[in-house]
């Protein structure tokens, strides 16, 4: 149980132990009388030496659960053979990362070699360019609108950030292609990107004001637009400065695995073509499930102003229930096409060892309490959102049934064990929110409702923190 559960479950247990008292006139406010009757609570023997633990050391710490560590285990009844452990560092490309982790072993299949990292610098370049002529395409369609508006405050926060979503990964290979990691290989901006977005945020809402005093001015918007490209300009050379150029086609070395040739082949490329040659499968056939009970289950949404280009469309989410997801992605391991999936990483999660499982944590022990909200109104009370995205890369399963997922991280391989967490099956049930599913091992169903008419939610609705992971 985590933390700030736990912190829930203290509070509602107290208000219902002092519930009985009847305050009057109070005003909405902690009435004397409570105050008065909290502090002459007596914590003794054995109570007050846990209190002295617990205010002496992390909870955490103090609060692993020896039963459930001891019963963890790595066996995987199934593995996906990939390349090795990459690394965001302090940046937030988890959705990028965990993407380029999803489509590599096919590409190493296909391009074969043994070993592939591919440049995520070169997808971040495009990502950034097009997340802010997102920006400023908006201040030009909202340039009527006042700033007090719902949907403009939610384009002026935070513009060009780090997260995204699976669709955006998709959309960047079908425009920009890829490149192997040598190619356009890690910046200090690109694994440390902070200073260099607030910087480019600060340069893209200074050209934002400009389009708005524009049009305020009478400049049309179609005038606007042709200013919004040579502004464009700065972005790029901004961008150039921090992450490098990326190239138009290169020469590319590399090792086969074909045993019998000797040496190195080079080829060339354009980023698409190389692309298209590694990637065989259809990007357009990976279909979203999402889980939140929330909403109606199969059924096909769509977050409005949840893209990262401008002239992409939105994406779908098909929502349904837990059991639906784990079968197919179950599907999809065992027929060695890793999934892709977003989760809310910091819950319940014993990252030493790699250990994502319910109760790892006795804090009921500890703090005596209890815990049963409802994954429902977890969500739409935002004590649980999808904050981080992976890949699964295998599974272990007793009578059919899904017992633990491996799950490939991006933090690098000194954290977990050796860059992999252990996701058991409750942890999957509560804490995960979405996969990535190639619709060759979806029902026809679920594949006709994914290409049904969707319905439209706004962008403050729980749904949209997806475009958050970090």
């Amino acid at each position: 149980m985590s933390f700030q559960r736990v912190c829930f479950a203290l509070i509602v247990s107290l208000l219902i132990a002092f519930g009985s008292v009847v305050f009057a006139g109070d005003n909405g406010g902690i009435p004397e009388k409570l105050v008065k009757k909290l502090n002459q609570t007596d914590y003794s023997n054995p109570e007050k030496a846990m209190m002295n633990i617990v205010a002496n050391k992390s909870i955490k710490d103090i609060a692993l659960n020896r039963e459930t560590f001891i019963e963890h285990n790595k066996y995987m009844g199934f593995k996906i053979k990939t390349g090795s452990i990459t690394n965001q560092k302090s940046s937030g490309r988890c959705w990028m990362f965990s993407g380029l982790n999803v489509v590599r072993p096919q590409m190493m299949k296909n391009l074969e070699v043994d070993e592939l990292e591919l440049s995520q610098n070169y997808l971040m370049f495009w990502d950034k360019m097009e997340k802010f002529n997102r920006f400023l395409q908006y201040m030009i369609d909202f340039a009527d609108r006042g700033l007090d508006d719902r949907e403009l405050q939610l384009v002026i926060d935070g513009p060009g950030g780090d997260g995204g979503w699976w669709s955006y990964f998709t959309g960047l290979i079908k425009k920009y292609g890829l490149v192997p990691k040598e190619i356009m290989p890690e910046t200090y901006n690109s694994s440390s990107s902070g200073y260099m977005n607030s910087f480019l945020r600060l340069t893209a809402k200074e050209m934002a004001a400009k389009l708005r005093q524009g049009y305020k001015d009478g400049v049309s918007k179609k005038e606007l637009e042709t200013t919004k490209q040579e502004m464009m300009t700065e972005i790029y050379r901004i961008l150039v400065y921090n992450l490098g150029q990326p190239p138009t086609e290169f020469e590319w070395r590399h090792k086969t695995s074909d045993t019998t040739v000797e040496g190195t082949i080079t080829e060339k490329f354009t980023p698409k073509e190389f692309a298209e040659k590694a990637i065989s499968d259809n990007l357009d056939d990976y279909i979203a499930l999402f889980n939140y009970p929330g909403k109606d289950f199969n059924k096909n949404y769509s977050l409005e102003m949840s893209r990262n280009m401008y002239d992409e469309p939105n994406f779908t989410i098909v929502n349904v229930p837990i059991d639906t997801m784990i079968i197919y992605a179950q599907k999809s391991i065992l027929d060695s096409t890793p999934v892709w999936f977003a989760c809310d990483v910091g819950k319940e999660t014993y990252n030493k060892d790699g250990i994502m499982a319910l109760d790892i944590y006795d804090y009921e022990s500890i703090l005596g309490t209890e815990f049963n909200m409802t994954k429902k109104d977890m969500i739409q009370l935002w004590m649980i959102s999808p904050t981080h995205a992976m890949a699964f890369m295998g599974i272990d399963t007793a009578d059919g049934k899904p017992r633990k997922w491996l799950v490939e991280n991006s933090w690098g391989g000194d954290k977990g064990a050796d860059g992999y967490w252990y996701m058991y099956d409750d942890w999957f049930r509560r804490y995960m929110f979405g996969v990535i599913i190639h619709k060759r091992y979806l029902s026809k169903e679920l594949v006709k409702i994914a290409e049904s008419k969707p319905t439209i939610l706004p962008p403050w609705d729980p749904m949209y923190a997806l475009t958050k992971l970090q």
